[in-house]
């Protein structure tokens, strides 16, 4: 319910990451659902009907409803377009990964957001993920990685269905590896060059593709995703390269920390009562909630979201290159 410090809400795009922010926002009390738009007609209504909100079937709708703020989780294609839409209307604007398909949308919205007062939040769940935390914490506490090693893989590409559909997703990458993108660079440095080499095995998009990355301070990376894998645990793994040291997470709730003095000490487990929390998805949106608010920053930036888009568009260069380096772009 909102009050004196409450907020008005809106989502558009009632898919499957529609309805977790949906679940995620609904169990914080300062938080209003006004609204639920979707293209189709029936996919508002019934997610709509989930939160007591009104079904819509654009921003301008959501608009008209008084919310103060939107959370964007449409398919890829149509986030640059929407998010911009929603800025010039006056709202703060929490977006889903990817920030965009091309460079220039994510450029408009760089700039737009820079240029307004706007709340703007990307949406890098893993950053609140038990797992992922434990590494940032060791890293905020000293720790120093000088390489990493990371992975992250699919099962399949049949779910959504438009994922192998360039038009709309970008590519295997913009919904997948980009999470690990920023989580390099939120954990080693930013990302300064990608070499990749790519192989389309399973699917008509490239669905195999390994990369070496530099980040920062000549930090080298080696990061692999697959698109076909099978969905056996983990499907994700970071190994964080330290001083006679080691911080490695597995999925999103087992991470350890060892160390020369320590080679085997115990991998910790972090467990949580659901999935929505255990993908950080509640923290998430209380973070942005909390900076509509004026409480705190967005803790994930329209730099930060610009920047993974920009590893995104040098790692597809270098593919079609044949794996040489290709600079990361800047504004």
């Amino acid at each position: 319910m909102t009050g004196p410090v409450g907020v008005k809400v809106g989502l558009i795009g009632a898919g499957t990451m529609g309805r977790r922010h949906l679940d995620a926002l609904r169990r914080d009390p300062r938080v209003e659902i006004a609204g639920v738009a979707d293209v189709v007609a029936a996919s508002a209504r019934t997610a709509a009907e989930t939160v007591g909100a009104r079904p819509c079937g654009s921003v301008a709708d959501l608009a008209d409803l008084g919310v103060q703020a939107v959370f964007v989780t449409l398919p890829n294609a149509f986030h640059g377009a929407v998010v911009l839409e929603a800025l010039d209307r006056g709202l703060h604007v929490f977006e889903e990964k990817p920030m965009a398909t091309t460079l220039e949308d994510g450029r408009r919205i760089l700039r737009r957001v820079r240029t307004g007062n706007r709340v703007y939040q990307m949406g890098f769940n893993r950053r609140w993920a038990p797992s992922y935390q434990f590494l940032r914490r060791h890293v905020d506490a000293g720790f120093t990685p000088f390489s990493a090693n990371v992975k992250i893989n699919d099962g399949d590409m049949l779910t959504p269905t438009w994922y192998t559909n360039i038009a709309i997703s970008g590519g295997f990458m913009y919904d997948t590896a980009v999470h690990l993108f920023d989580m390099v660079a939120w954990l080693v440095g930013p990302i300064e060059t990608v070499a990749a080499l790519g192989r389309r095995s399973c699917y008509p998009i490239y669905d195999d593709i390994a990369m070496l990355l530099r980040c920062r301070g000549d930090r080298p990376v080696a990061f692999t995703t697959c698109g076909h894998a099978s969905w056996a645990a983990p499907q994700e793994r970071v190994e964080l390269y330290g001083d006679h040291a080691l911080l490695v997470s597995e999925d999103l709730d087992r991470a350890r920390y060892t160390t020369r003095e320590e080679p085997q000490a115990e991998w910790q487990r972090f467990p949580s009562p659901d999935q929505v929390t255990l993908w950080g998805y509640v923290d998430e949106d209380r973070a942005f909630i909390d900076a509509v608010l004026g409480l705190a920053p967005p803790p994930v930036t329209v730099d930060d979201a610009f920047h993974s888009l920009a590893v995104l568009d040098a790692a597809y260069a270098s593919i079609a290159a044949g794996g040489v380096a290709v600079p990361v772009p800047t504004l």
